[in-house]
């Protein structure tokens, strides 16, 4: 009999697996070594599709205007309390955090309102549309100054009054409200106490510092630098809380820290916790099976050092191919065990049902290595194929997880093919120098008398089957598919739940969209930013945006401009008259016993506005870098061309996962040069891409599957019965989903492509049996096929322990994803030890009808 490939290498490495050894440990160590350099990247951006325009527009925007991300800092002030204290704790936090080399800016106060007044109000009037100017006539009249004046002597005499006579000096007229309202959009209509000139609740119960980094919060490294500098210098601000509040002050205030850094921080902390118990728990797990089903502590060695070597040698080509790892091909190692010690746990099966049986050394490795070989190696290419299906995806992540996965599949298959049979040989030629057997044995684990009773009762096998089907397909068209990330995440993450309270408190999540124009001159990206400015107030007035603030925040729309000079010019000499203003001012403060002189900064500030040369530009804001920063944050000119940029505030949290459909409306409408970006844009795009990209690699997966199959069997219907208890056990696994109430997601869709490459091998194991075995006795018939089916139960259970302990994950996603494997793993497996064999008995008793001879008979 001729021996095949798999053979002849069992036989070598039976009589030279000391050279084996060799090679194995030199591939190993080589290896080893490019593992250590192995870098992780932690940017998450670059997992995503870079040609996509959704994402590209997001990188773009974060590479020139920054995430508009804020770091999040509250301090929480008691009921009652005095605020003078905390607003100079909030003076010298952020002093302090403004020095930090990870902040680009710090911002706990909008401003003196007298200090803005002397800024602002001069080139207020310009952002006056029809109506505000209509407003300011009618406040300029003689009888409604007289009315004002009035009302300034009432107020003078309030306790109210006292408090702001600087910027009723600056403002006696009562025209403030234009610009603050121009401060108010700028910060996506915040609710605070204005008058205190600080980050503060209405309810005074929160003082707010925005923090803004000089990285993403995709950056996890830059993430841990900035959460341990800032909780540093809150500390030691803290610490000076006796100082600043004296011996009344009380204990010392609580500050808080959250937001999308934070929020990214403690994601990225559950994540390594999580991998590590699984990592470690798989192991054990996995060490404890093996144990109960072989009874013997060599066969740890037997099926670890060849899995071990396996992915010592995907981590080294990790090196050599996507040089770093990520988030999405950090997983790669936990798959590897839960895929992987499946080949070493079938082939180290084979061969110790045969040494049972009598077989020499030689002969249990011949037959391990034969038929039940060629269905490891099979298997092993079909996990691979399923795997490499992922690299058709424009996901980098996913394509580099499914790169390493399928490779490191046939890096533990090359390993037991060539490691397994040298262990077995050395481990023999070992007990022969001591004079002892080794002892052999593979537990059932119950699947000898199921599969004899499925044979022998396998009309009603069937019958069961089939009601199961039926009833799991009734299920099936139930299943739900949950599209919110909010329920895959974990709750108690800090920076979600402060982020939260911010919001509740001021009335803002702090999340934004940026719609950004491009132009070849700054005069073009103006003119369509001012446009998409005008939808966006359109959209605050329909309640679809709380916000937005944008260039025409500080340098209104030309077209507005010229309007509100050409305004200028007409009303000089009527409702804007300086000479009768002053006059009427004066005569009725006058009458009123106040000091016309204390209010002159006042009306020579109303004088500047109205007195203005001409328009404003991008240039008056390059005198100094305070302005030209402020105009930095919406005007910018990069390799692409000058952009404007508007930030769009969404209401109440609202609109994390995408876009509203009426912004996404407006973006379209201002053409090829408006874009939208944002984290909620880029997860909208994300899910379909991810949706899309899952059912083209689970089809893909199924077909190569379907090919590899064909090819290894050359019989179509063989073919279609290696495929039957893989269609079957998805089917009964969508129905156990359905029935334990676990919806598909995002995460654990892909489940269902693994289970094909997974599910698929109990089948070729027993088919590959079954072509053994179908012209042997009765007796051999079912003990051949009760010995695989002892072999894939284990192999199974393997995979089911690997992944079981994700179901103990933080991450509800991750929780369903260890659920559908289980569930996967359990069913294929599951039909292929009952229908399968069933169906098979079948098929020995109708090859006995067509007159084959059993070997071994007359």
């Amino acid at each position: 009999m001729q021996m095949s490939l798999l053979q002849r290498i069992a036989l070598f490495a039976r009589h030279r697996y000391r050279l084996v050894f060799t090679v194995v440990a030199a591939l190993v160590a080589l290896s080893l070594i490019l593992t250590l350099l192995l870098t992780f990247n932690n940017d998450m951006l670059s997992l995503l599709p870079q040609s996509d325009k959704a994402v590209r527009a997001y990188v773009e925007t974060l590479e020139d205007f920054g995430s508009n991300t804020y770091l999040l800092v509250a301090i929480r002030i008691p009921e009652g309390a005095v605020i003078d204290p905390y607003e100079t704790l909030a003076d010298r936090l952020a002093g302090r955090l403004s020095r930090l080399p990870e902040l680009k800016s710090v911002q706990h106060r909008f401003g003196d309102p007298e200090e803005l007044m002397h800024t602002f109000f001069p080139k207020s009037v310009l952002f006056l549309d029809d109506e505000g100017r209509r407003r300011l006539e009618e406040r300029l009249t003689d009888e409604a100054l007289r009315a004002r004046v009035r009302e300034l002597r009432l107020q003078a005499g309030t306790l109210q009054g006292m408090a702001a006579k600087n910027l009723l000096v600056v403002d006696p007229l009562g025209l403030s409200d234009v610009f603050l309202g121009r401060v108010q959009s700028s910060r996506g209509a915040l609710k605070v106490d204005w008058a205190s000139g600080y980050y503060l609740s209405v309810d005074h119960r929160l003082l707010l510092l925005l923090a803004e980094p000089v990285k993403p919060p995709q950056d996890i490294k830059f993430n841990e630098r900035l959460a341990a500098a800032v909780d540093r210098e809150i500390a030691a601000s803290v610490a000076e809380w006796g100082e600043l509040a004296g011996p009344q002050g009380g204990a010392a205030p609580q500050v808080v820290v959250g937001g999308a850094y934070h929020t990214a921080l403690g994601d990225a902390s559950l994540i390594r916790n999580d991998m590590l118990v699984n990592i470690v728990t798989s192991l054990l797990g996995v060490l404890i099976l093996i144990l109960v089903a072989f009874r013997r502590p060599a066969a740890l060695a037997y099926t670890f050092l060849p899995l071990l070597s396996g992915l010592i040698l995907t981590f080294g080509f990790a090196k050599v191919t996507v040089g770093s790892l990520s988030s999405a091909t950090s997983i790669v190692a936990a798959l590897l065990v839960g895929l992987g010690i499946d080949f070493a746990i079938v082939g180290y099966g084979r061969f110790v049902e045969e040494r049972r049986a009598g077989a020499t050394l030689e002969e249990a490795l011949m037959a391990m290595s034969g038929s039940s070989g060629r269905a490891v190696l099979v298997g092993a290419v079909t996990t691979t194929a399923t795997f490499w299906a992922f690299t058709f995806t424009d996901f980098t992540g996913l394509r580099q997880m499914g790169l390493l996965t399928g490779t490191g599949i046939l890096f533990c298959a090359l390993a037991v093919v060539f490691l397994l049979p040298a262990l077995l040989a050395w481990s023999e030629d070992h007990h022969r120098k001591r004079q002892t057997e080794p002892n052999l044995y593979i537990h059932s684990f119950g699947s000898d008398r199921l599969m004899r009773l499925c044979m022998q009762h396998r009309r009603i096998a069937l019958l069961a089957g089939a009601a199961i089907t039926a009833a799991a397909l009734g299920l099936a068209v139930h299943l739900e598919f949950d599209e919110s990330m909010k329920t895959m995440r974990p709750k108690g993450n800090r920076g979600i739940d402060v982020a939260e309270e911010v919001g509740k408190a001021f009335g803002s999540g702090f999340d934004s969209m940026m719609l950004v124009a491009t132009g070849d001159t700054p005069e073009a990206a103006l003119d369509l930013a001012a446009k998409a400015a005008e939808g966006a107030h359109r959209l605050v007035e329909t309640g679809t945006l709380y916000g937005f603030s944008g260039v025409t925040s500080i340098i209104p729309p030309p077209a507005q401009q010229r309007e509100a000079l050409a305004w200028l010019e007409r009303q000089r000499r009527g409702a804007l008259d300086l000479e009768r203003i002053r006059t009427t001012f004066n005569q009725a403060a006058q009458a009123e016993g106040l000091r016309p002189e204390a209010f002159a900064p006042g009306l020579d500030l109303l004088a500047d506005a109205v007195s203005l040369p001409g328009p404003i530009g991008y240039q008056d804001f390059q005198g100094n870098e305070q302005t030209r920063l402020l105009l930095d944050r919406y005007l910018r000119k990069t390799a692409r061309g000058w952009k404007a940029v508007v930030y769009l505030y969404p209401p109440d949290n609202r609109w994390r996962r995408e876009a509203p459909p009426e912004v996404l409306r407006l973006a379209e409408e201002l053409g090829p040069r408006a874009a939208l970006a944002g984290t909620n844009v880029v997860n909208q795009r994300v899910r379909e891409l991810v949706l899309r990209d899952a059912w083209i690699a689970g089809i893909l997966g199924f077909f190569l599957v379907a090919a590899i199959l064909q090819v290894d069997f050359r019989n179509l219907r063989l073919t279609f019965m290696a495929l039957a208890p893989l269609t079957v056990g998805i089917l009964w696994m969508v129905g156990g989903l359905v029935a334990i109430g676990t919806p598909m997601n995002f995460i654990n869709i892909f489940v269902t492509t693994m289970i094909i490459g997974i599910g698929v091998d109990y089948g070729v194991h027993v088919l590959h049996r079954y072509r053994e075995v179908r012209d042997l006795p009765r007796e051999g018939f079912e003990k051949g096929m009760l010995e695989t089916g002892k072999a894939v139960v284990a192999a199974a259970l393997s995979t089911i322990v690997g992944f079981g302990s994700i179901t103990f994950s933080h991450y509800p996603g991750l929780q369903t994803t260890g659920k559908a494997a289980i569930l996967g793993a359990l069913a294929t497996s599951l039909v292929a030890i009952t229908l399968l064999p069933a169906l098979l008995s079948w098929g020995y008793d109708r090859r006995r009808g067509q007159g084959i001879a059993v070997k071994g008979e007359g």
